[in-house]
């Protein structure tokens, strides 16, 4: 049962009548895009919202998330959503054309995700959690790594984390202790655990990207000595093919009084010592400055 509504005629007002949006149209690099496509797109996405993701959100409280031989398996209808979900290109209504998108103003993605949190805040955490690791990647990764990880996450094939937090390191995530160890062929060795990582598996996309925070040996302590990592469930290839898992492994499904579909983890990092990570944009001690990009709009959302 879909107990979820929203107002259109609302949100239409905030975005044209509040916002100007309709100046934003019809103009580079929004071209393709007029009130009406915007309309359509809101109608479209509403009524997604509320017969696919909607339906979803108190089975899946109900249910919860799995773990079984090391893997979580999220609640009944939540892999055929997330298939439905990037298949009808609601993740990637504000990504540029090169990298799959549709090039709507970031505006009108943002009205949609109202719909898609508001209906399942559970199942939207994973997309949500993608597309902001994406944008890290994006706004600070390499060429290689923009190439290699940014396309695969905002089409739907490799989900993505923030992994900051550990037991001894909350507010103080300074006093994190997930330690770097450069290896001669420039990745690091990652050790380390960190809890309450929402999203920290599924079984959902084919991998799953973590951005780690960890400190390089001999690194400055506190929060000016951490970096950040980008840190693959399954190892990848230079043409995206996976080639085995990444020594990162999934010791508990934290409890929560809510949102239970939304798998937030215990996550250990080389416990075999076989975890394997590179850094993002090759910078050292940028880790916090990096991470920010998601955590404010992860804050928003």
């Amino acid at each position: 049962m879909n107990r979820y509504q929203a107002d259109l005629r609302e949100i239409q007002f905030v975005l044209f009548q509040q916002l100007g949006l309709a100046d934003l149209l019809s103009k580079a690099p929004f071209e393709e895009w007029g009130p009406d496509e915007v309309k359509m797109v809101l109608e479209e996405a509403y009524r997604f919202a509320s017969s696919v993701t909607g339906p979803l959100n108190a089975s899946g409280d109900r249910e919860g998330c799995r773990l079984e031989d090391g893997n979580v398996l999220t609640p009944k209808g939540f892999k055929e959503a997330w298939k439905q979900s990037y298949e009808a290109g609601w993740r990637s209504l504000s990504n540029s054309p090169d990298e799959g998108g549709q090039g709507a103003p970031y505006v009108v993605h943002a009205a949609v995700e109202e719909f898609m949190s508001g209906s399942n805040t559970s199942f939207n955490m994973y997309p949500g959690l993608a597309h902001g690791a994406a944008d890290v990647i994006r706004e600070f990764g390499t060429d290689r790594q923009k190439k290699l990880f940014v396309s695969r996450m905002v089409r739907g094939a490799w989900g993505g984390t923030m992994c900051l937090t550990e037991a001894h390191a909350g507010s103080d995530v300074g006093s994190a202790t997930s330690s770097a160890k450069k290896n001669p062929d420039g990745t690091y060795s990652i050790r380390g655990s960190k809890i309450f990582i929402s999203g920290g598996d599924h079984d959902l996309a084919d991998n799953i990207v973590h951005l780690v925070l960890a400190r390089i040996e001999g690194a400055a302590a506190g929060t000016k000595g951490l970096s950040l990592f980008i840190v693959p469930k399954h190892r990848v290839s230079d043409d995206g093919t996976l080639t085995g898992p990444n020594d990162v492994t999934v010791a508990a499904i934290e409890h929560k009084l809510g949102i239970n579909g939304s798998a937030t983890c215990q996550l250990n990092f080389g416990e075999n010592g076989a975890c394997v990570g590179e850094l993002v944009g090759n910078a050292e001690h940028q880790g916090i400055r990096q991470m920010f990009i998601m955590m404010n709009f992860a804050r928003i959302g």
